[in-house]
Protein backbone atom coordinates (compact mmCIF):
# COMPACT_ATOMS: atom_id res chain seq x y z
CA UNK A 1 0.00 0.00 0.00
CA UNK A 2 1.68 3.12 -0.92
CA UNK A 3 -0.05 5.34 0.92
CA UNK A 4 1.54 3.41 4.14
CA UNK A 5 5.51 4.30 4.10
CA UNK A 6 6.17 1.83 6.26
CA UNK A 7 5.08 -1.01 3.72
CA UNK A 8 7.07 0.88 1.02
CA UNK A 9 10.15 1.13 3.48
CA UNK A 10 10.19 -2.44 4.39
CA UNK A 11 9.98 -3.18 0.08
CA UNK A 12 12.90 -0.31 -0.08
CA UNK A 13 14.85 -1.74 2.90
CA UNK A 14 15.33 -5.52 1.42
CA UNK A 15 16.23 -4.90 -1.84
CA UNK A 16 18.55 -2.73 -4.30
CA UNK A 17 16.28 -1.55 -7.24
CA UNK A 18 17.49 0.52 -10.26
CA UNK A 19 13.77 1.90 -11.23
CA UNK A 20 10.85 2.48 -10.25
CA UNK A 21 7.42 1.59 -12.49
CA UNK A 22 4.86 3.84 -10.64
CA UNK A 23 1.45 2.50 -11.80
CA UNK A 24 -0.38 2.18 -8.48
CA UNK A 25 -3.52 5.23 -8.35
CA UNK A 26 -7.27 5.40 -8.60
CA UNK A 27 -8.32 6.13 -12.02
CA UNK A 28 -12.50 6.09 -12.45
CA UNK A 29 -13.13 9.83 -13.32
CA UNK A 30 -16.48 9.73 -11.91
CA UNK A 31 -15.25 8.40 -8.50
CA UNK A 32 -12.67 10.85 -7.86
CA UNK A 33 -15.83 13.75 -8.46
CA UNK A 34 -17.50 11.69 -5.74
CA UNK A 35 -14.75 11.19 -3.46
CA UNK A 36 -11.27 13.67 -4.00
CA UNK A 37 -9.97 12.62 -0.87
CA UNK A 38 -9.20 9.44 -1.71
CA UNK A 39 -8.18 10.23 -4.69
CA UNK A 40 -5.61 12.81 -3.05
CA UNK A 41 -4.71 10.74 -0.68
CA UNK A 42 -3.67 7.48 -3.03
CA UNK A 43 -2.60 9.09 -5.89
CA UNK A 44 -0.32 12.04 -4.68
CA UNK A 45 0.72 10.85 -1.04
CA UNK A 46 1.15 7.70 -2.94
CA UNK A 47 3.28 8.83 -5.37
CA UNK A 48 5.20 11.53 -2.78
CA UNK A 49 5.59 8.12 -0.11
CA UNK A 50 7.16 6.70 -3.01
CA UNK A 51 9.88 9.43 -4.14
CA UNK A 52 10.68 9.55 -0.18
CA UNK A 53 11.69 6.08 -0.41
CA UNK A 54 13.43 6.67 -4.11
CA UNK A 55 15.26 9.67 -1.99
CA UNK A 56 16.49 7.60 0.95
CA UNK A 57 16.99 4.69 -0.89
CA UNK A 58 18.73 5.82 -3.84
CA UNK A 59 16.94 4.52 -6.80
CA UNK A 60 18.10 7.09 -9.51
CA UNK A 61 15.30 6.68 -11.88
CA UNK A 62 11.58 6.66 -12.28
CA UNK A 63 8.45 5.73 -15.20
CA UNK A 64 5.61 6.89 -14.07
CA UNK A 65 1.85 6.31 -15.55
CA UNK A 66 0.53 9.68 -16.44
CA UNK A 67 -2.65 10.56 -18.53
CA UNK A 68 -4.04 12.89 -21.39
CA UNK A 69 -6.67 13.90 -18.77
CA UNK A 70 -4.12 16.44 -17.43
CA UNK A 71 -4.40 18.54 -20.72
CA UNK A 72 -7.30 21.44 -21.22
CA UNK A 73 -9.72 20.39 -23.31
CA UNK A 74 -9.41 21.41 -26.67
CA UNK A 75 -12.51 21.15 -29.11
CA UNK A 76 -11.33 21.25 -32.48
CA UNK A 77 -11.50 18.58 -34.98
CA UNK A 78 -7.76 19.10 -36.60
CA UNK A 79 -6.24 19.42 -32.85
CA UNK A 80 -3.76 17.22 -31.63
CA UNK A 81 -2.32 16.96 -28.13
CA UNK A 82 1.52 18.02 -27.75
CA UNK A 83 3.57 17.74 -24.47
CA UNK A 84 3.99 21.35 -24.54
CA UNK A 85 -0.36 21.82 -25.11
CA UNK A 86 -1.88 23.59 -21.43
CA UNK A 87 -2.19 21.78 -18.73
CA UNK A 88 -5.65 22.52 -17.24
CA UNK A 89 -7.50 19.45 -16.26
CA UNK A 90 -11.23 19.19 -15.24
CA UNK A 91 -11.48 16.38 -13.27
CA UNK A 92 -10.06 15.66 -9.08
CA UNK A 93 -8.25 12.52 -11.09
CA UNK A 94 -6.53 14.46 -13.61
CA UNK A 95 -5.89 16.90 -10.96
CA UNK A 96 -3.96 13.89 -8.75
CA UNK A 97 -2.03 13.12 -11.72
CA UNK A 98 -0.79 16.52 -12.93
CA UNK A 99 0.75 17.18 -8.67
CA UNK A 100 2.05 14.09 -9.22
CA UNK A 101 3.53 14.55 -12.10
CA UNK A 102 4.59 17.87 -10.46
CA UNK A 103 6.39 16.35 -7.57
CA UNK A 104 7.88 13.99 -10.01
CA UNK A 105 9.76 16.70 -11.55
CA UNK A 106 10.37 18.69 -8.22
CA UNK A 107 11.89 15.83 -7.18
CA UNK A 108 14.46 15.53 -10.01
CA UNK A 109 14.77 19.52 -10.52
CA UNK A 110 16.06 19.68 -6.55
CA UNK A 111 18.75 16.38 -7.68
CA UNK A 112 16.70 13.98 -5.40
CA UNK A 113 16.23 11.52 -8.54
CA UNK A 114 17.94 11.73 -11.57
CA UNK A 115 15.76 10.80 -14.30
CA UNK A 116 12.28 10.52 -15.08
CA UNK A 117 9.75 9.24 -17.74
CA UNK A 118 5.87 11.09 -17.18
CA UNK A 119 3.62 8.90 -19.62
CA UNK A 120 0.70 10.70 -20.43
CA UNK A 121 -1.61 7.60 -22.08
CA UNK A 122 -3.83 8.39 -24.12
CA UNK A 123 -7.19 5.72 -24.60
CA UNK A 124 -5.95 2.13 -23.80
CA UNK A 125 -7.41 -0.91 -25.32
CA UNK A 126 -6.78 -4.43 -25.73
CA UNK A 127 -4.89 -7.40 -23.71
CA UNK A 128 -1.02 -8.22 -23.94
CA UNK A 129 -1.44 -11.78 -22.79
CA UNK A 130 -2.86 -11.85 -19.80
CA UNK A 131 -6.61 -12.50 -20.68
CA UNK A 132 -7.81 -10.00 -18.26
CA UNK A 133 -11.20 -9.02 -18.15
CA UNK A 134 -12.46 -6.58 -15.35
CA UNK A 135 -16.63 -6.64 -15.53
CA UNK A 136 -16.86 -3.13 -13.59
CA UNK A 137 -14.49 -1.70 -16.06
CA UNK A 138 -16.97 1.42 -17.47
CA UNK A 139 -13.90 1.67 -20.58
CA UNK A 140 -15.42 1.84 -24.44
CA UNK A 141 -13.70 -1.88 -25.53
CA UNK A 142 -15.13 -3.87 -22.28
CA UNK A 143 -18.82 -2.29 -22.82
CA UNK A 144 -18.69 -3.05 -25.93
CA UNK A 145 -17.49 -6.46 -25.82
CA UNK A 146 -20.32 -7.34 -22.71
CA UNK A 147 -23.01 -5.54 -24.68
CA UNK A 148 -22.41 -8.42 -27.53
CA UNK A 149 -21.62 -11.46 -25.05
CA UNK A 150 -24.63 -10.33 -22.43
CA UNK A 151 -26.75 -9.01 -25.75
CA UNK A 152 -27.30 -5.53 -24.21
CA UNK A 153 -27.64 -2.37 -25.23
CA UNK A 154 -24.81 -0.53 -26.11
CA UNK A 155 -24.86 3.72 -25.23
CA UNK A 156 -23.43 6.07 -27.46
CA UNK A 157 -23.15 9.20 -25.61
CA UNK A 158 -23.79 11.72 -28.45
CA UNK A 159 -24.07 12.21 -31.92
CA UNK A 160 -23.92 15.66 -32.37
CA UNK A 161 -20.06 16.54 -32.18
CA UNK A 162 -18.49 17.95 -35.14
CA UNK A 163 -16.49 14.63 -36.14
CA UNK A 164 -17.28 12.68 -39.10
CA UNK A 165 -20.18 10.76 -38.21
CA UNK A 166 -21.03 12.48 -35.11
CA UNK A 167 -19.88 10.59 -32.57
CA UNK A 168 -16.49 11.09 -30.23
CA UNK A 169 -13.45 10.70 -31.20
CA UNK A 170 -10.56 9.31 -29.77
CA UNK A 171 -6.91 7.84 -29.91
CA UNK A 172 -6.91 4.18 -28.67
CA UNK A 173 -3.32 2.89 -28.06
CA UNK A 174 -3.06 -0.87 -27.67
CA UNK A 175 -1.87 -2.19 -24.33
CA UNK A 176 1.16 -4.19 -25.58
CA UNK A 177 2.24 -0.99 -27.36
CA UNK A 178 2.15 0.38 -24.23
CA UNK A 179 4.28 -2.00 -22.64
CA UNK A 180 6.21 -1.38 -25.48
CA UNK A 181 6.58 2.24 -24.68
CA UNK A 182 7.28 1.91 -20.71
CA UNK A 183 10.58 -0.86 -21.47
CA UNK A 184 11.81 2.16 -24.09
CA UNK A 185 11.37 4.84 -21.12
CA UNK A 186 13.14 2.23 -18.53
CA UNK A 187 16.00 1.27 -20.69
CA UNK A 188 16.20 5.48 -22.05
CA UNK A 189 18.97 8.38 -20.38
CA UNK A 190 16.54 10.87 -21.68
CA UNK A 191 14.35 12.64 -18.99
CA UNK A 192 10.83 14.05 -19.76
CA UNK A 193 6.91 14.07 -20.79
CA UNK A 194 5.73 11.81 -23.28
CA UNK A 195 2.34 11.30 -25.22
CA UNK A 196 1.55 7.86 -25.83
CA UNK A 197 -0.73 7.41 -28.74
CA UNK A 198 -1.39 6.56 -32.57
CA UNK A 199 -1.49 10.07 -34.00
CA UNK A 200 -5.11 8.69 -35.04
CA UNK A 201 -8.96 9.49 -34.32
CA UNK A 202 -11.35 6.61 -34.03
CA UNK A 203 -15.14 7.39 -33.83
CA UNK A 204 -17.25 5.45 -31.38
CA UNK A 205 -18.70 4.23 -34.54
CA UNK A 206 -15.61 2.98 -35.73
CA UNK A 207 -15.55 1.15 -33.02
CA UNK A 208 -18.88 -0.13 -33.47
CA UNK A 209 -18.62 -1.33 -37.13
CA UNK A 210 -15.00 -2.99 -36.02
CA UNK A 211 -16.47 -4.86 -33.34
CA UNK A 212 -19.61 -6.80 -35.66
CA UNK A 213 -16.95 -7.53 -37.99
CA UNK A 214 -14.36 -9.07 -36.02
CA UNK A 215 -16.81 -10.85 -33.78
CA UNK A 216 -19.55 -11.52 -36.51
CA UNK A 217 -22.32 -10.22 -34.60
CA UNK A 218 -24.55 -7.47 -34.35
CA UNK A 219 -24.37 -4.18 -31.86
CA UNK A 220 -27.26 -3.12 -30.19
CA UNK A 221 -26.91 1.08 -30.36
CA UNK A 222 -28.91 3.47 -28.75
CA UNK A 223 -27.74 6.91 -28.57
CA UNK A 224 -28.19 9.06 -25.82
CA UNK A 225 -27.52 12.99 -25.20
CA UNK A 226 -23.72 13.72 -24.72
CA UNK A 227 -22.61 14.14 -20.99
CA UNK A 228 -21.19 16.89 -19.66
CA UNK A 229 -17.65 17.93 -20.20
CA UNK A 230 -17.02 15.45 -23.00
CA UNK A 231 -16.03 16.72 -26.28
CA UNK A 232 -15.56 15.76 -29.53
CA UNK A 233 -12.21 14.79 -30.43
CA UNK A 234 -8.87 13.84 -28.77
CA UNK A 235 -6.51 12.75 -30.31
CA UNK A 236 -2.46 12.20 -29.20
CA UNK A 237 0.87 13.86 -31.03
CA UNK A 238 3.39 11.15 -30.06
CA UNK A 239 6.16 12.22 -32.57
CA UNK A 240 8.37 13.35 -28.96
CA UNK A 241 8.22 9.64 -28.10
CA UNK A 242 9.06 7.90 -31.45
CA UNK A 243 12.29 11.33 -31.95
CA UNK A 244 13.45 10.86 -28.45
CA UNK A 245 12.48 7.32 -27.02
CA UNK A 246 12.98 4.93 -30.75
CA UNK A 247 9.21 4.10 -29.47
CA UNK A 248 5.80 3.46 -32.14
CA UNK A 249 2.60 1.80 -32.00
CA UNK A 250 2.54 -0.80 -34.31
CA UNK A 251 -0.89 -2.28 -33.47
CA UNK A 252 -4.04 -0.72 -35.25
CA UNK A 253 -7.40 -0.61 -34.25
CA UNK A 254 -8.41 -4.10 -35.51
CA UNK A 255 -5.51 -5.77 -33.35
CA UNK A 256 -6.96 -4.00 -30.34
CA UNK A 257 -10.85 -5.21 -30.86
CA UNK A 258 -9.34 -9.16 -31.90
CA UNK A 259 -7.34 -9.21 -28.71
CA UNK A 260 -10.46 -8.22 -26.88
CA UNK A 261 -12.99 -10.08 -28.72
CA UNK A 262 -10.56 -12.92 -27.68
CA UNK A 263 -10.80 -12.33 -23.59
CA UNK A 264 -14.43 -12.23 -23.83
CA UNK A 265 -14.99 -15.08 -25.89
CA UNK A 266 -17.42 -13.62 -28.37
Amino acid sequence: DITTISDLETVFSSYQFDAVMHFAAKKSVAEGQREPATYFKNNVLGTLNVLTCMEKYQVPQIVFSSTAAVYKAVDAPEFSFTEESEVSPSSVYGQSKLMSETLIKEFYNTKKISQYSLLRYFNVAGDAGLSYREDTAQNVFPLIARAIEQNQTFNIYGDDYDTKDGTGVRDYIHLADLVDAHLKALNSSVSGVFNLGTNTGYSVQDLVQTFQMVAGQSVTVEIQPHRAGDIGTVVADATKAEAELDWKPTRDLTAMVESTVSVYGI
